[in-house]
């Protein structure tokens, strides 16, 4: 019975160490700076606040400033928000760029006529030309339509020459031509007395049913003006309106305020 309870009695230093085999202590490092390896993480909070502690002593921004954003000025923010909104409109620039040039191109023979056009008028090169300018207008009103076709001929821009064609039209709300026999007989009339005078200038008629045509031929170094005002009844509407020499250039600027189109073939 006493060797029973001796045997089951138990040794306290065994059940020590068999204890401390079976729950080992945790054993937490009371020095931070100690030998021991402490955790990546701990050693990096370590030094960041070890370099803002240095940092702090002279007189340096703390490393809560330390963001990249905090640390660029306002001014330099707003340059660079610019200089990225002006990159991307280098391709709007470039394709307008290219739309003037191909344009440019396209209008240059346009261009380059009314450069030379505009020269010429201001330094009177056009003066110096020969040629021939026709000038036509039409109007309409309840009986005929009326188109009118001027041809002069001139010598460094000075008259010699012209040709006025007056084609009457039987409009097609005309109740009778009456009024073209009227124009034939004017016509007829003008050619007589210009075939018995050589005066410098002729007369061709022609008429149908609905047209009626007066051609008058002026050559102004022969034409008798005297003549013409002497026998003014004859040549009621027929009138020359020009004289030898003068300006073609004024007698298109004159034709054309008054709704003429006027067009030049200059050599």
């Amino acid at each position: 019975m006493d060797n029973k309870n001796e045997n089951k009695q138990v040794n306290p230093d065994t059940t020590k160490i068999n204890n401390n085999i079976e729950t080992p202590k945790e054993i937490i490092p009371t020095n931070i700076n100690s030998n021991e390896e402490q955790p990546k993480s701990a050693l990096k909070e370590n030094q960041v606040q070890q370099t803002n502690q240095i940092k702090n002593n002279e007189g340096e921004i703390p490393s809560n400033h330390d963001s990249k954003e905090e640390q660029i000025p306002t001014s330099a923010k707003i340059e660079e928000n610019t200089t990225g909104a002006k990159k991307k409109g280098h391709p709007v620039f470039l394709i307008l760029l290219l739309l003037f040039l191909f344009a440019f191109v396209f209008f240059l023979p346009d261009i380059t006529k009314f450069i030379t056009n505009y020269k010429n008028e201001k330094t009177g090169v056009n003066e110096l030309k020969s040629g021939t300018m026709i000038c036509s207008f039409n109007n309409n009103t309840d009986n005929i339509d009326y188109n009118y076709s001027l041809t002069f001929n001139y010598e460094k821009n000075r008259l010699k020459k012209s040709t006025m064609v007056t084609t009457n039209r039987l409009s097609d709300r005309a109740a009778d031509n009456s009024v073209l026999t009227n124009k034939e007989e004017s016509c007829q009339l003008l050619k007589t007395v210009l075939d018995e005078n050589d005066i410098g200038m002729t007369a061709d008629c022609s008429v149908s049913a609905t047209v009626q045509v007066t051609t008058q031929n002026i050559d102004y170094e022969k034409l008798d003006l005297d003549f013409i005002s002497n026998n003014i009844a004859e040549f009621e509407g027929f009138y020359p309106e020009y004289e030898l020499n003068q300006s073609v250039t004024s007698i298109q600027n004159d034709l054309e305020s008054n709704g003429y189109t006027c067009n030049r073939n200059e050599h």
